[in-house]
């Protein structure tokens, strides 16, 4: 079915292709097939999409990310949370919130993570601390977990910039790298023991009762 439908979906038959992936799913429902229903509920909001009905599909990539977060596919589930942070205007500051995470805690390829810190930090208010704790959190991965990446300078570039962009907004020009590594040491945004926590707690209140998945489960 789940084939079937596909093959539908590239003709451009999208009516017969959500017919069967909507059979594909009350099928993966009925054995208990949680991974399966969130890869045809993932296509299915693609065919909604497709079809112009936004709302429809924001949905069905809801159950989708509902589905992920309890067959514990956290690197799909990584992947869904981006996806409604860009497609549900509305709702971007929770899901964004809750893609990085979950981003932080498992394995995330490092030029996604240190993209959806970037795409983060422009949605956040102009010299809000929270430019400052997301800027400083992607130099840190790109030194914790980019040893030997090909794109690991356009990654700490990327990141020196979000950290001076951070720096200008609270009034602060520098002109040098020297001066951008003592006002990270001044505001304790060198430290991860200091600065982790914090994004953290303002991640989790911006989550607040919206988690689409078990924080708990997340080891």
């Amino acid at each position: 079915l789940h084939q079937l439908a596909g093959i539908y979906a590239q003709q451009g038959q999208v009516e017969q292709a959500i017919a069967l992936y909507q059979q594909s799913l009350d099928l993966k429902e009925s054995i208990g097939n949680v991974q399966g229903k969130a890869a045809t509920l993932n296509n299915l909001s693609h065919l909604a999409f497709q079809a112009g009905n936004t709302a429809k599909a924001l949905d069905v990539l809801r159950q989708s990310a509902q589905a992920l977060g309890q067959a514990r596919s956290f690197a799909d589930l990584f992947t869904v949370l981006s996806n409604l942070s860009v497609a549900d205007q509305e709702n971007a500051i929770p899901y964004l919130a809750q893609a990085l995470w979950l981003g932080l805690r498992i394995q995330t390829p490092l030029p996604d993570l240190v993209n959806l810190l970037r795409f983060f930090f422009n949605q956040v208010p102009q010299g809000d601390e929270l430019e400052a704790l997301l800027a400083t959190t992607a130099l840190f991965v790109c030194g914790a977990r980019g040893e030997g990446h090909p794109q690991l300078n356009d990654l700490q570039t990327t990141s020196i910039k979000l950290l001076a962009m951070a720096a200008a907004a609270q009034g602060i020009q520098l002109e040098s790298m020297e001066a951008l590594s003592q006002w990270r040491e001044q505001q304790q945004l060198n430290d991860p023991a200091v600065f982790l926590p914090r994004l953290i707690q303002r991640l989790e209140t911006m989550v607040g009762d919206q988690w689409v998945f078990d924080p708990g489960q997340v080891g």
